[in-house]
């Protein structure tokens, strides 16, 4: 919202030039900034003279000026006819830049040439007065440049602030201004108003939806339809509203003034015999002074005569009754509409005005009266008319809502305390009247206030006109560090899993913990809680897995287009067991994207079981998970599906799922591997063991490859067991890594390759060879697998 600072002054009883005011608003709350004047090019723009005036030979309409900048005299033709002999008036010279990008040059009209252009308001871009010259002071000196001019000029500063949602108590200078006197300890002014007490009263007026909660109206005849003075026009013009007419002028000065919308009315163009503030028919329609046709319905509430509707309430007037030059009588009102009412109708038909926009968040009832009294004092004293009769409604009381704020919990809130007598000072500076009584702060809310419900509300206005500056610093600084041990800030292994699948590529879901039965049905998962209220057919239970939410994930990026797809999620499941924490990921199609050198490949690889179980190996947090066979979960193909157990215990599982057989699922021709980790299990049994920090060694490690040879029958896992419990030990072997499989007829040869590092020294082949030799004889007493 746009804040003029010679209005400000109209408000404030002090010296404001000497304040840095966008700081002070920033400082309470309300960000704001200078907007300053995009001026055109006025360079090639002076002041001259003019010296003789002619009419012009060949048009009745037109004049030719002689003026000059005191180096030389110029021929100008002009239409304008408020320009006299003597006058000092700004003159676009042949090569200056107006407003719309439009460049003066030498031309000849009518038959005669022009030199230049004597130029308006609205060419400057100074205001919006188009048929007049704008005329300069007298003692201007001529031949200055325009762009001097102005910079000597002492223009309006204006300012661009930004209302938060719940102030709409600030969408004027009148609330702006109580801020920044709060915030100074200052006292407020307002504009005298006189009231016009013995009128007859209006009865021609029915209030038929209570959605309408205060209406004045008045009737004021004999008045003189003009242009607004400058000084109106000028404001008007500094905060982005166009200059209309005088009396619709004084309902937007008064608008951004107070903050109270006002609307006035042709009374010779309505039918004042029967007004009435209703709910619209279906059959209803009007034609808005922006000149769109609006359909209106029984949801929107209208002003309306005898015959049709004059204004949709508190959003748009009529255009048939809008005020216009051969207006004598006018209909005077200002009301105050429900909020929630005005919203609806403003955003069904895309209609947002200045009022629709106040009216939505609330205006003040109270200040509605002194509003509609300002506006009558304005119109009077610059349109002149004689006040007919009024017309009085109010459909609810303001009634005080009174908060008790507990002393105790200012500093409780704050953090550290402050002066009662001082937050009473603060308080009572906004409007709220207070009264201590026993251990409280009893508070008197205003009538503008709405935003203010609870004494938290109370405690951020005292900080926040005290000064957020103002909260001390605290010197004592107290750091506790966690023991990583137990701490799963540090050791949750969902930071883990999250950070190494995001490294291979992976993108993080967020589903809904709500399903539909017939979805869960697809999976064969029998066990769900249904919810007895839900609020849709598609959350009817709680998820029991997050297979569900995933599957869907991977259905949508196919039919996006997708050909990749690395998905992983992490929330709450509740099955059998209850609540539990768990983590699952999805991955389907190809596993990198196509680039030119696959155009010599036959197969592009792609996500399979193998892949999947891969990931899963690089992903838990150590070689202690074992891999046996699934027995549980029948959503996946049996012959590609394992359980993943940790100290005895099932944690998870993994494998290709089924093809599901429904409409959606029938362009799916990749495998889909999906995994789910029971975290909940995990962290109670992996993360409750202590954790050993040991300095990393820096000697060199050693990489040795062997080949073995195996029977068929024996399991892989057998196999790495051997390895592993050799690592347990803390010998010199350190890790290991399988790189090659082939079969020979029934046995199976793998390739490992080991890495041995020594803390204490560089290892030598000797004692390399001695350890492999141990491990040889481990892996043929066991199994009798042989070196190849």
């Amino acid at each position: 919202m746009k804040i003029s600072h010679n209005l400000l002054k109209n408000f404030i009883g002090f010296d404001l030039n000497k304040i840095n005011i966008v700081d002070l608003l920033t400082s309470i709350g309300f960000e704001s900034c200078v907007v300053k004047h995009e001026y055109n090019n006025l360079k090639n723009v002076v002041a001259v003279k003019i010296l003789n005036i002619y009419k012009h030979k060949n048009s009745d309409r037109l004049l030719i000026c002689n003026v000059t900048d005191n180096v030389k005299e110029y021929s100008i033709v002009c239409g304008a006819k408020n320009i006299s002999i003597g006058k000092i008036v700004p003159f676009a010279k042949i090569g200056a830049e107006l407003s719309k990008n439009i460049v003066i040059k030498s031309e000849i009209i009518r038959g005669i040439k022009s030199d230049g252009m004597l130029c308006s308001e609205k060419e400057l871009g100074l205001g919006n007065e188009s048929d007049n010259i704008l005329i300069l002071c007298d003692n201007t000196k001529i031949g200055e440049s325009l762009n001097n001019i102005i910079n000597i000029k002492e223009n309006d500063k204006i300012f661009d602030v930004e209302i938060m949602t719940n102030r709409g108590d600030c969408l004027s200078h009148l609330g702006i201004s109580r801020e920044i006197c709060a915030k100074l300890k200052k006292k407020m002014l307002l504009p005298n108003i006189k009231k016009y007490n013995n009128l007859k009263f209006f009865n021609s007026l029915k209030i038929e939806s209570d959605l309408c909660l205060n209406y004045m109206s008045c009737i004021i005849r004999n008045v003189k339809i003009k242009k607004s003075p400058k000084w109106l026009s000028d404001i008007l013009y500094d905060v982005g509203i166009n200059s209309i007419n005088n009396i619709v002028d004084i309902t937007n000065y008064v608008m951004i003034e107070l903050g109270q919308p006002l609307h006035a009315f042709d009374v010779d163009k309505i039918n004042c015999k029967c007004i009435s503030i209703r709910k619209a028919t279906n059959c209803e329609s009007i034609i808005a002074i922006n000149g769109n046709k609006y359909n209106l319905d029984p949801n929107i509430l209208i002003t309306s005569d005898y015959n049709n509707p004059i204004a949709i309430s508190g959003v748009i007037g009529g255009k048939y009754s809008s005020i216009d030059n051969c207006t004598k009588n006018i209909f005077l009102e200002s009301a105050v509409f429900n909020c929630d009412s005005i919203n609806k109708t403003s955003k069904n038909l895309g209609v947002v005005t200045e009022s629709s926009y106040r009216f939505g968040k609330g205006v003040d009832i109270v200040a509605s009266e002194y509003s509609f009294w300002r506006a009558i004092n304005l119109i009077i004293d610059i349109a002149g008319g004689d006040i007919d009769s009024k017309y009085v409604y109010k459909n609810i009381h303001n009634d005080e809502i009174k908060i008790f704020l507990r002393i105790e919990k200012i500093s409780k809130i704050l953090g550290y305390n402050i002066k009662i007598d001082e937050s009473i000072e603060i308080l009572e500076s906004l409007g709220i009247n207070t009264e201590i009584k026993d251990d409280k702060i009893i508070c008197n809310i205003p009538s503008w206030r709405k935003d203010l419900k609870i004494e938290e509300d109370l405690i951020e206005e005292i900080i926040r006109i005290k000064g957020y500056d103002s909260i001390p610093c605290i010197n004592k600084h107290e750091y506790k560090i966690n023991d990583m041990s137990n701490d799963f800030s540090f050791n949750s292994i969902v930071y883990d899993l999250k950070s190494k699948l995001k490294n291979f590529g992976f993108s993080e879901v967020i589903n809904y913990s709500f399903l539909e039965i017939k979805q869960i049905k697809k999976f064969n998962l029998l066990h769900y809680y249904k919810i007895l209220n839900p609020l849709s057919k598609e959350n009817e239970v709680l998820r029991p897995s997050l297979i569900v939410g995933l599957y869907k994930n991977v259905l949508l990026n196919i039919g996006q287009g997708f050909d990749s797809i690395a998905l992983f999620e992490y929330g709450k499941i509740f099955n059998k067991e209850g609540e539990r924490k768990s983590f699952g990921f999805v991955v389907c199609g190809k596993i990198w994207n196509e680039w030119w050198k696959w155009s010599n490949y036959k197969f592009i690889p792609k996500y399979d079981f193998y892949f999947g179980a891969g990931i899963i190996k690089n992903i838990l947090p150590s070689n202690e998970f074992k891999f046996v066979k699934n027995l549980e979960n029948n959503y996946y193909d049996n012959s590609k599906t394992l359980s993943i157990i940790y100290n005895k215990k099932n944690i998870g599982s993994f494998g290709i799922l089924k093809k599901v057989s429904d409409s959606y699922s029938l362009n799916i021709k990749d495998d889909i591997f999906y995994c789910e980790l029971d975290i909940s299990t995990i962290e109670n049994e992996y993360y409750k063991k202590s954790i050993v920090f040991k300095k990393y060694s820096k000697f060199p490690i050693v990489k040795m490859d062997i080949s073995i040879v195996a029977n068929k029958t024996i399991k892989f896992s057998d196999i790495e067991s051997v390895f592993q419990e050799k690592i347990k030990k803390n010998g010199i072997l350190k890790k290991y890594s399988l790189f090659s499989i082939f079969y020979i007829d029934n046995n199976v040869s793998y390739s490992f390759r080991l890495y041995y590092r020594s803390d204490n020294k560089t290892l030598t082949d000797d004692e390399v060879n001695k350890d492999i030799k141990i491990l040889l004889d481990e892996l043929y007493n066991k199994f009798n697998i042989v070196l190849r």
